[in-house]
């Protein structure tokens, strides 16, 4: 019996109509509450044991925390008792600020969104069926006598059933808030912390007694610490670059010097910028100089991109122009899908490929994938065929190569909001839209 099976039989009717009663919500609207948070936590848990730490501080909590599955053979009496539920809440809530950090509170408005609840409800539901799954996972440990490693291996078994289990209209969110597009697309893998010798036996990296691999519980603050100093020291070093190079680059100037000519795409953008800034009008040299490079990239190109319509000729002036600000949508009117269906048409393929090519060409570039259809069939809803083709857009770019945090999907069904009163018509839209985020 697989893991969601155990917390449904765990979360059955009675259950819910009593969590109901306790957090004053209707039972229908906390029974998706519940559901959504189930798969939120699942999803949450296989992310974090992707890193060694989160295998060993899932395993830490679950041990020292004695989630065990005992709560679970008699979780309707307990949830009589309004004291004994609250105390559930407030060690679930602790126990997700640790695994999940910085994370209850967004958690807790997507909830209340999704299911029509107040945001204190499901904060409140958060920490309790935290604290239910944490059991159904240490009876798990317990019954099977499994290691960190196990029960991150056994939690990640379970990625095809969470896939298929998250519903249409929520997993979009979901995927979005909780950050799940490696688990999504079946990319992630759980760590492991043993490795094999040269010689074919297995050997422990990080030796068994709880005392020796254990985290304490504000690692995830000493972390953060960590990482401020090394943000604070990466900054000072590229200040102390900077001013180098200005004036190194001043005095060259000042000497008559001609700049020198970069090769690069990305350089030239910031080569130019400097220059211009530091040109002096008597050298002639001094202005002239950098013109070529950017005449190959960005007037050409400009001039290409109203003849052909290309891509890459549509992008190319605007990211190789940095004075131009981020945020400008070009659509992608070379990516279209049959009728219903998320079967690229013919020639779509190509413009794929090319996105993928101008990703490689400028590293530094994120971008947004906005879908909209108008054409779902009985087997999907306009929403979720909006998501699920950018999101296959997005698999094959990395599949390319190109680091999934780099790009972002969203399906925004028809374009029209469900509460739209103003009466005026609005078009119903079919179409795929790339926003620069960053350049």
């Amino acid at each position: 019996m697989n893991l969601f099976a155990n917390l449904t039989n765990v979360l059955n009717s009675d259950v819910l109509s009593r969590i109901a009663t306790y957090i004053d919500e209707p039972t229908e609207k906390t029974t998706k509450a519940v559901n959504g948070l189930v798969y939120t936590i699942i999803g949450g848990l296989m992310k974090r044991t992707t890193s060694e730490i989160g295998v060993n501080q899932l395993y830490n909590h679950i041990q020292k925390g004695r989630y065990d599955g005992s709560l679970t053979e008699n979780l309707p009496a307990v949830l009589k008792d309004a004291a004994l539920t609250n105390t559930l809440i407030t060690q679930g809530n602790d126990v997700i600020s640790h695994l999940l950090p910085a994370m209850k509170s967004s958690i807790g408005s997507m909830i209340s969104g999704y299911a029509g609840i107040r945001n204190s409800s499901s904060i409140g539901l958060l920490g309790l069926t935290t604290t239910i799954v944490l059991h159904v996972l240490g009876k798990q440990v317990k019954d099977q006598k499994l290691d960190a490693d196990g029960l991150a291996a056994s939690l990640f078994s379970e990625r095809d059933a969470f896939v298929n289990a998250v519903p249409e209209d929520f997993m979009p969110q979901l995927v979005e808030k909780v950050g799940l597009h490696q688990v999504v697309a079946g990319l992630a893998m759980p760590a492991r912390r043993t490795t094999a010798e040269p010689s074919g036996r297995t050997t422990t990296t990080v030796t068994r007694p709880t005392i020796s691999y254990e985290p304490t519980d504000d690692s995830d603050s000493e972390n953060e610490t960590l990482t401020k100093w090394g943000v604070g020291a990466l900054i000072a070093v590229a200040l102390a670059v900077g001013g180098y190079y200005l004036y190194q680059n001043t005095q060259k100037y000042s000497n008559g010097e001609e700049a020198i000519e970069v090769t690069s795409m990305a350089d030239t953008v910031q080569t130019d910028t400097v220059a211009r800034s530091l040109a002096v009008p008597k050298d002639s040299t001094a202005k002239t100089a950098p013109k070529p490079a950017p005449a190959a990239t960005t007037p050409v190109a400009a001039t290409s991109a109203v003849a052909t319509g290309g891509l890459t000729q549509q992008l190319a002036p605007y990211l190789g122009n940095a004075a131009l600000p981020k945020g400008r949508i070009f659509p992608l009117t070379g990516i279209t899908f049959q009728p219903g269906s998320l079967s690229m048409t013919a020639g779509a393929q190509a413009t794929v490929n090319e996105l993928a090519t101008i990703l490689k060409t400028y590293p530094q570039l994120q971008i947004q994938l906005v879908g909209y259809a108008n054409d779902a069939t009985g087997e999907f809803t306009n929403k979720s065929l909006s998501f699920k083709r950018v999101n296959q857009i997005k698999q094959q770019l990395m599949a390319s190569g190109i680091n999934f945090m780099r790009i972002d999907a969203i399906g925004r069904g028809t374009g029209v909001a469900k509460g739209d009163t103003s009466r005026i018509p609005k078009p119903t839209l079919k179409k795929i839209d790339l926003k620069v985020v960053v350049k």
